[in-house]
């Protein structure tokens, strides 16, 4: 049986991973290697969206059996919200998950302190939407929306195939920041945005990356719970 702390130092570890490797990524492609404007253009887009989207899925491998590997407080609502996790674990979860994400954000700055020009990966509404925190905050709603939702019928379903969730979930935030990278970044997360902007001290718009993470989240679990979802007995 898994105990609850376990759970907690899953949810702190997988954050952390997911925290440093994708904000690396981005100042590995717009700073070490002198890429300019890595979200925008082939290379650096397609490795920073792969960097993500890897690094969840080996941690919905190595820590979905302890925790689910929520990794990701809007993730953590969501699934507290609609009853698809102990509601006693929800806050121990989100307070783990933002002390990886903030490990993962001092880490990147100590070992790449160039990657300040980049705010070490902060996410920002970005030039192409104007800077607008209207426009990231709807963007951020609807790509956090397919990713939960997809969360929610690959692993959260029991009808689903078993053994895919996490390369599935993996592809999606992907796919995700491939779209709304040059947008907003693409955190999708909160403690995505957090790690950055503690290492960084830019909190900028931090407001646009709870807010439409959580309500995009909310919906789409709901929207599977009471629509998609099989009929509770």
């Amino acid at each position: 049986m898994v105990e609850r702390w376990q759970k907690y130092v899953a949810e702190l570890i997988g954050t952390f991973v997911l925290v440093f490797v994708g904000p690396v990524s981005v100042t590995i492609y717009s700073v070490v290697l002198g890429t300019s404007q890595p979200f925008y253009f082939g290379p650096g887009l397609l490795a920073i969206g792969l960097a993500h989207g890897v690094a969840l899925m080996t941690m919905a491998y190595a820590v979905g059996h302890i925790s689910g590997t929520h990794i990701n407080p809007a993730v953590t609502i969501s699934l507290a919200v609609t009853r698809k996790m102990d509601a006693k674990d929800a806050l121990p979860y989100i307070i783990f998950q933002l002390i990886g994400a903030a490990i993962a954000g001092f880490a990147h700055a100590t070992i790449l302190p160039q990657g300040k020009a980049v705010d070490f990966g902060l996410t920002l509404p970005g030039a192409a939407i104007g800077g607008s925190e209207i426009t990231a905050f709807i963007i951020e709603l609807i790509l956090t929306f397919f990713l939960v939702f997809t969360i929610m019928g690959v692993a959260v379903d029991e009808r689903a195939p078993q053994g895919f969730a996490g390369l599935i979930i993996g592809l999606v935030l992907a796919m995700d920041i491939w779209i709304g990278g040059a947008l907003t970044g693409a955190a999708m997360n909160p403690a995505r945005t957090f790690g950055p902007a503690l290492a960084s001290g830019n909190w900028t718009a931090h407001w646009v990356y709870w807010l439409g993470p959580i309500i995009g989240g909310l919906i789409a679990a709901l929207i599977y719970k009471y629509l998609l979802a099989e009929r509770e007995r």
